[in-house]
């Protein structure tokens, strides 16, 4: 995908990959790139403002929050797995 910051429907087409990731990008680039600052202020005035670009954006972060959680409970049996390991080597 080709993302052009002077563009905002290239940018909105950017965001909707992976709006909860690129909705905090955004934020970043507004403060790093001011050069792209009106295409990027344009692009989050859309997203604020249609309730569909909203939803898409509540359940990407929903989506976020799962796979966190899964990633958190994975890592903990691995690590619970590796004591045991320990323990019974001993």
């Amino acid at each position: 995908m080709f993302l052009d910051l002077k563009d905002p429907s290239s940018i909105l087409a950017w965001w909707s990959v992976w709006p909860a990731r690129h909705n905090e990008y955004l934020d970043g680039l507004l403060a790093s790139r001011p050069q792209f600052a009106g295409a990027i202020k344009q692009a989050k005035r859309e997203i604020a403002s249609n309730t569909d670009l909203q939803l898409q954006l509540a359940e990407s972060v929903r989506e976020m929050r799962e796979q966190a959680a899964r990633q958190s409970v994975r890592e903990k049996s691995s690590m619970e797995l590796r004591w045991q390991e320990l323990a019974t080597a001993v």
